[in-house]
């Protein structure tokens, strides 16, 4: 029997598996992955799954106003990137999705 993982250790282990899921990775994949590298059992390996797909159906649960708050955020974020390097197209590209995100006609 192998010494017992740290916290930390199965925490990065559940965001890589996390990482893998979101690449469509097969069970089949990660069960390779972790018994190579990790040296882990097949029982072990879908317990990280199961925790990784957890942790996708929590990310996947935001609500409409959070995620319209954070892609406009990012929107303005490009937008000033983009006039600091004189892309005045991609500055007023980010500029009009803002305005139909937020429902504004321009």
């Amino acid at each position: 029997m192998g010494k017992k993982s740290t916290n930390l250790e199965i925490q990065e282990r559940v965001n890589t598996i996390y990482q893998f899921l979101i690449k469509s990775w097969s069970r089949f994949d990660i069960l390779q992955y972790a018994a190579t590298e990790w040296d882990l059992s097949a029982q072990q390996t879908d317990e990280y799954i199961a925790r990784a797909r957890k942790l996708i159906e929590e990310d996947s649960a935001i609500e409409r106003p959070q995620w319209l708050a954070a892609a406009v955020r990012r929107l303005a974020e490009y937008e000033k990137r983009a006039g600091r390097d004189d892309q005045v197209q991609t500055a007023i590209k980010a500029l009009e999705t803002q305005a139909k995100l937020l429902r504004f006609d321009i």
